[in-house]
């Protein structure tokens, strides 16, 4: 605004504040608006640093564009359709998730419906599936798809096959079959997280007629999801019920015999293999959602990743269910190598 002095400094809301604190992860109350008198609609932010101020261009991890957004947003009506177009741009990854969830808490106090794009993982690693739209040449999918799935999807993947499973933990546990029952095909295909039931049939359907792919996916989905609406023989099924209840359940019931292999694979050698069976008894008494078993073990354990503990689960598991896995193992040699 060069040398221009008939100008208005404001402090910014209190409450547009307090929201930039907790996405910026620091105090941002000392920030204010500098406002040209004779043209309102040109203005810049500062701030103060000790005891100097210093302008928007010198802003870091994108501190003045959520600003901007969280004012504009903060003003905004009830009940308001918001568009954001790439909503990571200039900001710092946890910046991206903490605007993500500033946004779940306008959805509901202002009852707005908020839209945006991303090509950003970390916002969408705090969405729901149904959250989520992949737009893949020109058609919508619902379902949390990866940044590589996508890429899975149009043909772009640097291995020749691909499987889609439906989470994380899917994903370790198929990576650990193949390991274990065929590791040629490890070598050859790529495993994808596409979502949960039924968006991952979605994804797997869409790759399969996509007309310049040349080699068929397949998905391998959890064992507790009800029957498939049509037929499709490339959709796979890990054995019945929920993967984590499957593996944790079997630890739990062969605690005794497994104790020595969780002792090494968990990597807790202080922890006697009477207590970590203790240990494993109890985590299956007190746990309700399936989906905990392993962090709870993990920190009972002492505090051990729950990564760690639940690759290590898995392992012993599919080292101990060959007959219940090889229908799953066999399928996959078939299908993947058609």
């Amino acid at each position: 605004m060069g040398n221009e002095t008939d100008i208005t400094t404001s402090a910014i809301d209190t409450n547009v504040s307090a929201c930039v604190s907790r996405i910026l992860g620091k105090d941002a109350s000392g920030y204010e608006r500098i406002t040209l008198n004779k043209d309102p609609n040109k203005s810049i932010l500062v701030g103060m640093k000790n005891a100097n101020d210093y302008s928007q261009f010198h802003f870091g991890a994108g501190e003045a564009s959520i600003i901007e957004m969280v004012s504009q947003i903060e003003e905004a009506d009830d009940n308001a359709l918001i568009l954001i177009e790439e909503i990571e741009n200039g900001l710092h990854p946890l910046a991206t998730r903490k605007m993500v969830e500033y946004l779940f808490d306008v959805a509901k106090r202002k009852k707005a419906q908020v839209i945006f794009t991303t090509h950003s993982e970390y916002a969408l690693d705090v969405l729901p599936p149904k959250a989520i739209w992949g737009c893949i040449d020109g058609v919508a999918y619902q379902g949390k798809l990866t940044i590589e799935s996508l890429r899975a999807l149009t043909g772009t993947v640097s291995k020749d096959r691909a499987i889609f499973v439906e989470d994380e933990f899917a994903k370790d546990l198929c990576c650990e079959i193949l390991r274990q029952y065929a590791p040629e095909i490890l070598d050859q295909a790529e495993i994808h997280k596409a979502g949960g039931f039924p968006y991952v049939v979605e994804v797997l359907k869409h790759h399969n007629t996509n007309p310049t792919i040349k080699n068929k996916a397949v998905a391998v989905i959890d064992g507790d999801n009800p029957p498939l609406a049509e037929s499709n023989d490339h959709v796979l099924e890990l054995p019945e019920g929920a993967p984590e209840a499957v593996v944790f359940g079997y630890i739990e019931k062969n605690a005794e015999t497994v104790a020595g292999l969780v002792q090494q694979r968990c990597q807790c050698p202080a922890i006697s293999q009477d207590q970590i069976v203790a240990t494993i008894k109890q985590v299956a008494i007190d746990t309700t959602d399936h989906h905990l078993y392993f962090v709870k073990l993990g920190e009972r354990l002492g505090f051990i990743s729950e990564i760690i503990v639940r690759r290590g689960l898995c392992s012993i598991y599919v080292q101990n269910a060959a007959t219940e896995l090889a229908p799953l193992v066999s399928s996959l040699k078939e299908k993947l190598n058609d």
